[in-house]
């Protein structure tokens, strides 16, 4: 069991309560959803984790795992018992302790887990979103009283990765995370990454694949294009030359074609056209369903597209002269030249890379 048991949520809501005051606890639940797979390389976090002075990477007790599921249900008339096959894989709890004047009561008020959403997403990326969402409030004897539901409907109910992916996060990713809150200020990045950030987080929370390919593919637009200065640099040319030069610079594999396929199913996708008519037979039907596999060389380039944007983000958040290189076109520009993958000199007029860029 991950995060170790409920009894250290127990611990801590009595550390955080005052007596002869109730008790407010803001939770997001993790839920188990069918969709993990093992992961050799990473370690797991067996005790509960601390991100910051009041929250915690833990465990709920079963019965308040419930309260919180059951708040974010829409409610029926009259009530019917819901069964439940989702579990807790583990929760964000801050522990708020008793509401003083002035304090903000409303779920995540002061954006700590929001904000640990946005930081997770970008170190790994699992189904974690607002969906299972509450602030539990419990009376002065630290008997559970109520629970008022988060912003637990809309876009960012959940959000959805490649099937058979790790779901949970690492020991070193929950170290990373508990650095970024203490280091990094994701407000005052470039303006264009934060942009490409923007498109990232729509990205997590979309179901369809060709959806999150073009929000992809737009972030990383955002981090290389410029805007030409008589040199008509095509913005294909640009997105396949400098994602590889970023890459590169990132220790992540990915060639010219990697990166000329990502352009062209982003191109069959934005422009109407079917993006998998490849895998259709002569009648135009498909052989065998369409299904997403990690092995697929067009699930591969995605998720390979999809971490040169989550790196380079993360990087510019850690690293100021990285993060310099996105200020302006002219830095960009500076950093990242056209050139000729043959060659490996710059070209003046990169159309002639790809007449159709």
């Amino acid at each position: 069991m991950t995060f170790d048991n409920p009894e250290f949520f127990k611990q801590q809501l009595q550390q955080f309560s005052q007596s002869g005051s109730e008790s407010h606890v803001h939770v997001l639940l993790h839920s188990t959803n069918g969709n993990d797979s093992d992961d050799p390389g990473a370690i797991q976090c067996r005790e509960p984790f601390k991100i910051n002075d009041r929250m915690w990477l833990c465990r709920m007790p079963d019965k308040l795992r419930d309260v919180v599921y059951k708040a974010c249900e829409p409610p029926s008339e009259p009530y019917e018992p819901a069964h439940r096959q989702c579990g807790q894989l583990y929760t964000v709890a801050l522990f708020m302790g008793a509401p003083e004047a002035g304090t903000v009561t409303s779920w995540d008020g002061y954006r700590y887990i929001s904000k640990f959403v946005a930081y997770s997403h970008l170190v790994h990326p699992t189904s974690i979103g607002f969906g299972s969402t509450a602030v539990l409030i419990f009376d002065q004897d630290g008997k559970f009283r109520q629970a008022r539901a988060g912003p637990c409907r809309g876009i960012t109910e959940y959000a959805f990765t490649v099937p058979n992916m790790r779901n949970w996060l690492s020991q070193s990713e929950c170290e990373t995370i508990k650095n970024l809150f203490e280091t990094t200020d994701i407000s005052k990045l470039p303006d264009r990454v934060a942009r490409a950030h923007w498109s990232f987080q729509h990205a997590a929370y979309q179901y369809f694949f060709e959806v999150k390919t073009l929000l992809v593919t737009s972030g990383l637009d955002s981090l290389v294009h410029v805007r030409n200065s008589g040199k008509q640099i095509g913005t294909g040319a640009q997105f396949k030359n400098r994602t590889v030069q970023l890459a590169d610079e990132l220790g992540i594999p990915f060639t010219v074609a990697d990166a000329s396929a990502v352009w062209e199913h982003r191109s069959d996708i934005s422009h109407g056209r079917d993006p998998w008519d490849s895998l259709k037979d002569a009648n135009g039907k498909m052989r065998q369903p369409l299904q997403l596999r990690k092995d697929d060389e067009v699930v591969r380039r995605y998720l390979a597209a999809e971490q040169i944007l989550r790196s380079a983000i993360l990087k510019c958040l850690t690293d100021p002269a990285f993060a310099a290189k996105f200020q302006s076109d002219a830095s960009v520009t500076k950093a990242y030249p056209v050139t000729d993958p043959k060659s490996g000199k710059r070209v003046r007029n990169p159309r002639q890379l790809n007449p159709r860029a």
